[in-house]
């Protein structure tokens, strides 16, 4: 009785064992094959009566978390209606609401177990995987057609911010329109780049008609040009996305690693409040 006892146990011990080591060879797989794996996102763009297609390859090597996060995003539908709203020497600008607005995604804009406007439906960013934030591996260069994930920059009001500057990447991103953007290598999030419909991107780049905002959103008129440039070109009318799909060749990318954003309004109101009081 002893000795079937002790073998049953060692049965059960055996099985446990394979079971784990089937669970270490399946994640080792799953995440070797992630990095070999080339996902394609596929944006349809609609300009007026123009519409094309602008096809990405996604480089889960280089900026592993943030090709999960935007394919998460795609896949739940999030940048449907989303616009392409300006640009500036280097770079196109895609992620904004069809009123140009910026918005952060919420966590049930990619995960369906929480609830809409629920307590845990906070507003999320995701880690800049870039090497100034310690992230090395992402060596991959801001040249042409390459996409890159944007972010704030609170540092140039409090300097003291620059890792919540470096991690307050979600949704929007740029595509480099020029090979004059190596001044964002190691503090952007590349992750990508265009593999298809470059010349429909150019067309729109080179030919729709543009306002100047200043850094504040204002319109620059002839009296403010010479004072203040800093801001982006907005289009005049938004090309907008019809629809976006991605295609993971069959492998499961999984949730992004993600944190609640960083609310700069209150912190600011606070730094002010300790600072002047009132």
């Amino acid at each position: 009785m002893k000795k079937k006892i002790g073998l049953i146990a060692w049965i059960i011990v055996l099985i446990a064992a394979l079971v784990g080591l089937g669970f270490y060879v399946f994640n080792y797989i799953r995440m070797n094959n992630e990095g070999n794996v080339h996902p394609e996102v596929t944006f349809t763009l609609t300009s007026g009566d123009q519409v094309g297609n602008v096809k990405m390859e996604l480089y889960p090597e280089f900026a592993p978390n943030t090709v999960t996060n935007f394919i998460r995003l795609v896949e739940k539908g999030f940048y449907n209606d989303k616009v392409l709203y300006g640009k500036d020497e280097i770079c196109l600008y895609l992620g904004r609401n069809s009123d140009g607005e910026a918005v952060n995604p919420k966590v049930s804009n990619i995960d369906d177990t929480v609830e809409k406007d629920s307590e845990a439906d906070f507003e999320y960013t995701i880690e800049g995987e870039f090497y100034n934030n310690g992230f090395e591996k992402n060596t991959l260069s801001h040249e042409k057609g390459v996409v890159s994930l944007l972010r704030n920059d609170y540092t140039q009001y409090i300097q003291s911010l620059s890792t919540e500057s470096y991690n307050s990447g979600n949704a929007q991103i740029a595509i480099m329109m020029s090979d004059n953007s190596s001044t964002l290598n190691g503090v952007y999030a590349a992750f990508g780049r265009v593999t298809e419909g470059m010349d429909f991107l150019e067309n729109l780049y080179n030919n729709l008609e543009v306002k100047n905002l200043d850094a504040t959103g204002s319109e620059i008129t002839d009296e403010t040009a010479a004072e203040d440039t800093s801001g982006i070109d907005q289009f005049n009318v938004y090309p907008t996305i019809t629809s976006a799909t991605v295609d993971t060749h069959g492998v499961d990318f999984g949730m992004p690693e993600y944190e609640k954003a960083f609310d700069y309004t209150t912190y600011m109101n606070n730094y002010f409040s300790s600072r002047y009081g009132g």
